[in-house]
C-alpha cells in the first residue's frame, strides 16, 4: 500500500532525506571518476602499457596515466569497484524508496510525495533549492514543468470540486 504525506509529514522527512540526496550525490560522483579512470586503464592496456596490454610499446603518460600505472591498477580492478559503487547507490536509492516517496532527479535532489485531498491524488514536490519546506505539488503524471505553489495548486485542482 502507498504511503498518503501530509504536508507537515512530508517537511519533517526532509530531515532524513537530504543527507540520503548528499550521499547519492557523492558516490554519483564517485562513480565517474571511476568509469573516467577506467577508459583511461583500459586505453593503456590496449597499447600495452599495463598488463593485459599487448604491445609493450614506450608511451607517453600524462600524469592521471602515470598514477594509474604506478598502482598497477587494471581495468578488472576498476570494474569490479565500479560495481560495488552501484550496488551501493542502489541500497540508497532503495533508502529514500522505502520511506514511500519518489527520487526524481538526484542532481536537483528532487522528490515527490503521494498525497491526497478531498480524494483526490496529487504529489507534493520538493527539490532541494526549495528550502525546508515542502511548498509546491503537480498532479499524478505531470512533471516538474506543471508544479504550483502548494495553495495555488489546492485551489487550482482540489477545490474545482
Amino acid at each position: 500500500m502507498q504511503r498518503i504525506w501530509t504536508v507537515e509529514a512530508a517537511t519533517s522527512a526532509l530531515v532524513e532525506l537530504r543527507p540520503l540526496i548528499a550521499l547519492l550525490r557523492a558516490q554519483r560522483s564517485a562513480l565517474e571518476q571511476m568509469k573516467g579512470d577506467l577508459l583511461r586503464l583500459r586505453r593503456l592496456e590496449r597499447t600495452g602499457a599495463l598488463p593485459g596490454g599487448t604491445d609493450q610499446n614506450q608511451l607517453q603518460f600524462t600524469d592521471a596515466d602515470a598514477s594509474l600505472h604506478d598502482a598497477l591498477t587494471t581495468s578488472s580492478m576498476v570494474e569490479l569497484r565500479i560495481k560495488a559503487l552501484v550496488d551501493q547507490m542502489q541500497a540508497s536509492v532503495d533508502r529514500v524508496s522505502v520511506r514511500g516517496v519518489e527520487l526524481r532527479d538526484i542532481e536537483r535532489g528532487l522528490i515527490d510525495f503521494p498525497a491526497v485531498a478531498d480524494g483526490r491524488p496529487f504529489l507534493f514536490c520538493w527539490q532541494e533549492s526549495d528550502g525546508d519546506e515542502v511548498a509546491f505539488a503537480h498532479a499524478f503524471g505531470e512533471g516538474f514543468g506543471a508544479r504550483l505553489p502548494l495553495a495555488a495548486y489546492l485551489h487550482q485542482h482540489i477545490s474545482e470540486r
